[in-house]
């Protein structure tokens, strides 16, 4: 297998290069994406996001998120530490600066809306709290506390981790089952104060790895709690969920093992792992690309809600398990990720991986949706995410060890 590290010192360049980190010594953070969709999805992004740079290639979609900032700093702080790139550590610091100094995304003090949460994104002219975004924003800056203390000390960290934690079990435990009048059949905040469809593992598990790695911080039996009840509702709902979901909800049950020890965790924990190795193609390594947000197809590799977040949770699995079947099924998605990593000329594309991949013609393709496809290019979720996960394997090592 091609090293690990080099592909990630080749995705950093791209970081640099790019346009999506301007300057590129992060001190004024990372874009949310590249795009070089067309038609329709390119209207609706250029009308929901007019934060926007045109280049003779695609559009930079200016907009900072705080979960596609805190996912690169993460990405930059452990390739610092690895000794993969000369300067790492410093730049992973610049987006902390961004995000806790410069950027506004994080809610101090305003009562109207959760404490310690973080807005969607700087263009936002309201407060728009995510229930998957701001997980995120728990895990990562408690992961950060606990490698690197110092910088815990200089962000307060652990404070608004914790405060935001609460707040997530809060909304959580009033939102589960609750019907969301806008959309008959979803789960939707009573208080109208977060956003997503907890229903599913895709914002739902990731709240509950966020309150599991923070209860480990500050054990609350309320947290524990909420926690059991979603992944028992997900392990009864599981058979009736996409293949990406059970990524997801791997995630999610795998953090709450390591945190807990309880057999519910494993037990869903091996169910999803089973849902997932059942549509792995043992060729390739893929899983289908079904995620509601992208085009989908067996022959897709979607890197934006599906392979990505595969590779993270079966790393996961495989630490937990010590499973040879779960350690293979990996080892080809890294194959497969490693082989599609772009290698064009360009500055604006070299070292990326786009948001989806087709396997039959075997380049960037499949078609794109507003969100999902392979026009857009993300920093956070895919490329940092995959980053991440390559320097993991490099250490054999996964999520939970951060």
């Amino acid at each position: 297998m091609e090293s690990l590290t080099e592909a990630v010192e080749r995705n950093l360049e791209w970081f640099e290069r790019s346009g999506v980190m301007d300057p590129a010594d992060g001190s004024w953070g990372v874009a949310e994406r590249l795009s070089v969709a067309d038609g329709a999805a390119l209207e609706q992004m250029l009308r929901e996001f007019p934060a926007w740079r045109s280049t003779p290639e695609g559009y930079v979609l200016e907009q900072r998120r705080a979960d596609c900032n805190f996912e690169t700093a993460l990405l930059y702080l452990y390739a610092g530490e690895c000794g993969v790139k000369a300067g790492a550590r410093k730049t992973g610091e610049s987006i902390l600066d961004f995000l806790y100094f410069r950027s506004g995304l994080l809610n101090r003090y305003d009562g109207r809306f959760p404490r310690g949460s973080w807005n969607w994104s700087h263009i936002k002219w309201e407060d728009v709290v995510y229930f998957d975004d701001n997980a995120w924003c728990v895990f990562i800056p408690l992961a950060i506390a606990k490698r690197a203390p110092e910088l815990d000390a200089k962000y307060d960290l652990t404070k608004w981790a914790l405060t935001l934690a609460d707040e997530l079990f809060r909304a959580m435990h009033r939102t589960f089952g609750a019907e969301n009048p806008k959309e008959p059949g979803t789960w939707g905040d009573p208080e109208h104060q977060w956003r997503g469809r907890l229903e599913l593992p895709h914002w739902g598990s990731l709240a509950t790895m966020a309150l599991s790695r923070a209860y480990q911080v500050e054990p609350t039996p309320a947290w524990r709690e909420e926690v059991r009840r979603y992944h028992d509702y997900v392990a009864k709902a599981l058979d009736g969920f996409t293949v990406s979901e059970h990524a997801y909800a791997l995630i999610g049950a795998a953090e709450a093992y390591r945190t807990f020890g309880e057999q519910a965790d494993w037990d869903l924990a091996e169910q999803a792992v089973d849902r997932i190795l059942a549509k792995l193609d043992p060729a390739t390594g893929n899983i289908p690309a079904e995620h509601y947000e992208a085009p989908k197809g067996k022959h897709l590799a979607d890197t934006i809600y599906t392979l990505n977040w595969s590779f993270l949770a079966l790393q996961m699995a495989a630490e937990l398990t010590r499973s040879e079947a779960v350690a293979a099924a990996k080892r080809k998605q890294a194959e497969l990720l490693l082989s599609i990593q772009d290698r064009s000329d360009s500055d604006f594309f070299r070292g990326c991986w786009r948001g989806m991949y087709d396997l039959t013609t075997r380049s960037w393709g499949g078609g794109n949706c507003f969100e999902g496809g392979a026009g857009s290019i993300y920093t956070g979720w895919t490329n940092a995410p995959i980053s991440l996960g390559l320097l993991l394997e490099s250490r054999r090592s996964s999520l939970l060890d951060l």
